[in-house]
């Protein structure tokens, strides 16, 4: 890339009002590389497999077309406003700029509480992953809270240290990952093939009715799709760190996805075919893991979850850095606590303060909240909700580029219903965390944060109207 190329996206920023704060150092398979991990798909369906394949049995795999396809109309309207709007912060920006400014907070606050409350939730995660294996491999007890507290700040330093060496960790990550899928899918093909007896399409749709099934237990099951088929827009988020965004970056929304798509529903089929032997049917603590370590034996169990740490790490990685710009991009138009802090760059050109932010944030919900469920549950929900404001925004898009994406605007609607209707399955059905009587955990930790938005946002007014 020349640096007039360079200099031609500089240019194409100022001109929504911006200087070139960041390192434009991204090229393309790093642009793919950050939204394919942080949708994760080994880290999505190793941890959530098991509670969709619990409520439908194998129609699991119906839930998760159903899914992605109406994630991938979220992905097409997300890169047409990428096109438009190659600016870091996303959601912020495009319904703030096609709408207006209470709506572009709104947008950008339930995003930014969705990478906020993910972060310790993936650190947590692997914290969980690092001393089981610890403790079975080298016989090392170590709590999974320090390790998940030294994987919030391993994850800040390296951030701290720039774009570029965020890129190449990051892209070691999903490469490690691809590879894991790659593998994980010709071990469990091979097993199939080789290890599958007497079944048939019909015995396992007679054993498993779809008429048996209720709407609670189909609204449920959706949550494995929705649950992982999220993070694709990561790349919007690194606009103003990537080379010829407005061809890059919506491909790498796009190729995300359908890579990550592709990859799910083909571990999904093989995986609920294995699952129809006997010594399946009466039950498990968790159907995947369980069949992994059945038909693979302990060897390559290990091997496969080794592939899973790196790509629980990556999805940590890709996360923080969604997050830290989100924060940048909306406290450079001060509509955040302390913006001037915030919006800091440092001499390697990252947004140092907003990530010290992220890290302190993440280490006390990790020491205060025994259950971490309560804050990662508001994750989707306030995601979801994000994504209804960035497409009611694109609304508002004239029909004046003759180039790139144009979405129709029935397709449009349909995609919001559809976000509507997972906000809904989110929700309604309730989800249980031990500890609590309720089952609205989830919707009330929400409501605690919008409200927490909400006066955030009437304080800056307040205080921007009695400058004026």
């Amino acid at each position: 890339m020349s640096l007039s190329k360079v200099d031609k996206d500089s240019k194409l920023l100022a001109k929504f009002g911006y200087r070139q704060d960041l390192n434009r150092s991204m090229k393309g398979f790093s642009s793919f590389a950050i939204s394919f991990s942080l949708i994760s798909i080994l880290t999505g369906i190793f941890a959530n497999f098991h509670f969709g394949y619990s409520e439908v049995g194998p129609w699991i795999s119906i839930s998760w077309l159903i899914v992605f396809i109406g994630q991938f109309f979220v992905a097409l309207i997300m890169a047409e406003l990428s096109i438009r709007f190659p600016i870091s912060g996303y959601g912020y920006q495009w319904s703030s700029r096609l709408v207006n400014s209470k709506l572009g907070f709104a947008t950008g606050w339930l995003l930014l509480m969705q990478f906020l409350t993910g972060f310790p939730g993936i650190c947590k995660t692997l914290g969980i992953v690092l001393s089981d294996f610890l403790s079975q491999v080298f016989s090392l007890e170590v709590s999974d809270i320090t390790i998940s507290i030294i994987i919030i700040w391993v994850i800040t330093l390296i951030h701290k240290n720039g774009i570029k060496m965020v890129s190449y960790i990051n892209n070691i990550g999903v490469i490690t990952e691809i590879i894991g899928v790659i593998l994980l899918i010709f071990a469990l093909g091979f097993f199939v093939t080789n290890g599958v007896e007497d079944f048939s399409i019909s015995k396992m749709t007679n054993d498993f009715k779809i008429s048996d099934i209720g709407f609670e237990s189909f609204a449920l099951s959706i949550l494995l799709g929705a649950w992982c088929l999220t993070g694709f827009e990561a790349a919007a988020d690194m606009s103003e760190e990537t080379k010829n965004p407005t061809k890059i970056v919506p491909k790498s929304i796009i190729n995300s996805l359908l890579t990550s798509g592709f990859f799910g529903i083909v571990i999904i089929i093989f995986s609920v075919i294995l699952l129809q032997k006997d010594i399946y049917t009466t039950g498990s603590e968790n159907f995947l893991t369980d069949l992994l370590r059945n038909e693979f034996g302990v060897l390559i169990y290990s091997v496969i979850l080794l592939f899973v740490i790196a790509a629980i790490f990556a999805c940590g990685v890709a996360c923080m850095a969604t997050a830290s710009r989100l924060i940048f991009s909306m406290s450079r138009d001060s509509v955040l606590p302390n913006s001037t802090w915030l919006k800091t760059i440092d001499k390697n050109k990252s947004p140092v303060n907003s990530l010290i932010l992220i890290g302190v944030l993440a280490t006390l919900f990790i020491i205060i909240f025994n259950k971490i469920e309560v804050i990662t549950s508001v994750s989707a929900i306030a995601g979801y909700i994000g994504y209804c404001g960035i497409i009611f925004s694109s609304f508002y898009l004239n029909n004046d580029n003759k180039d790139g994406i144009r979405t129709p605007k029935y397709v449009k609607f349909f995609t919001l219903l559809w976000c509507v209707f997972v906000v809904l399955c989110l929700i309604i059905p309730g989800q249980s965390i031990d500890g609590f009587d309720t089952e609205y955990i989830p919707a009330i930790s929400t409501g605690i944060f919008i409200i927490l938005g909400l006066i955030i946002f009437t304080i800056k007014n307040k205080n921007k109207n009695a400058i004026l």
